[in-house]
């Protein structure tokens, strides 16, 4: 799934539902990331400012485009996913099951042409997953960690294959070219932003909505897609750079093998920071629903809730 989902084979859900990833713990930060400290700061001062937000720019903040910088080999960065999903399933709710996963991707860009992508590197330090059913908790497999992935992009579609060179597995190739699309489609939505910041405020079109969910694919489609730039944000006391506030809102629907669709309604706010525009933060949550496709009786319906951050 986009947003930093994973795309699990059908089999697990069809026995009690597929898992995902105890959290870890987190590292000290080192000296190079008390800046990204200070703008988890800026995002704090965003988030809590939105409730009040208007359509009107934050006062005191400098209005102007957000400069999208062109892809250059050497770049990197690392994206780190947090995911919760409690369900009840089967007739009157009688089976609960609660989904967690912890991940992290480190994308390096090893070469670009004119800011055009042409080969990264993604690399997958942690991917680690609980599936708790009826009060049973049991570690499922972790089929990225660990591993090594490198991806050339042909006429913008990404081509994953293994550290060896081998084409993966398939329930590894459908996650990981989720997350090679994902630089393609923010450089787009980034490009968006620009614009709308230039003039303070605005609506993305359904495009960049689209975009800045991580695009469709033949798994997960969007029903609908809205995202709107509410506020920009000064630098914080200390310095550093301005942020943008987007809300955002999707209808997903993810179909699980042939036998189950899930359909998730979620709602929630992307920080992305200036100087060069790059994305900081998502947090999305909402209700969804389990849908079989088999006459099983297995419905099911619940919660879930995404938290996404870059380290650069």
């Amino acid at each position: 799934m986009p947003l930093g989902g994973k795309n699990d084979d059908p089999a697990p859900l069809e026995a009690a539902m597929p898992a995902a990833a105890a959290s870890a713990e987190a590292p000290a930060l080192t000296p190079e990331e008390e800046q990204a400290a200070e703008e988890v700061e800026i995002q704090a001062s965003a988030v809590a400012a939105s409730t009040k937000a208007s359509a009107e720019p934050a006062k005191g903040a400098a209005v102007g485009a957000f400069a999208l910088r062109p892809y250059a080999a050497g770049q990197s960065w690392t994206r780190v996913v947090d995911l919760e999903m409690d369900v009840k399933m089967g007739p009157g709710g009688a089976l609960s099951m609660r989904m967690v996963s912890h991940q992290e991707a480190r994308f390096e860009v090893l070469a670009a042409t004119n800011g055009t992508l042409d080969k990264v590197v993604i690399e997958y330090p942690i991917d680690r997953s609980t599936m708790t059913v009826m009060g049973n908790e049991q570690k499922e497999p972790d089929d990225l960690q660990g591993k090594r992935y490198v991806v050339t992009y042909a006429q913008g579609k990404p081509d994953v294959r293994g550290a060896g060179g081998g084409a993966p597995p398939k329930k590894e190739l459908d996650s990981v070219q989720d997350d090679a699309r994902e630089p393609l489609e923010m450089a787009l939505a980034l490009k968006e932003l620009a614009q709308l910041s230039a003039k303070g405020r605005g609506d993305f079109s359904t495009a960049g909505a689209i975009s800045l969910a991580g695009g469709e694919d033949d798994d997960t489609k969007i029903g609908s897609a809205k995202a709107s730039l509410r506020q920009l944000m000064p630098a914080g006391p200390s310095g550093g750079a301005r942020s943008a506030l987007i809300e955002l809102a999707y209808q997903l629907t993810n179909d699980v093998g042939d036998d189950l669709d899930i359909i998730a309604q979620l709602k929630g706010t992307l920080v992305v920071t200036d100087a060069p525009a790059r994305y900081l933060s998502v947090s999305l949550q909402g209700p969804l629903e389990l849908r079989p496709t088999d006459n099983s009786g297995m419905d099911g319906a619940g919660t879930t809730k995404v938290s996404i951050s870059y380290k650069y």
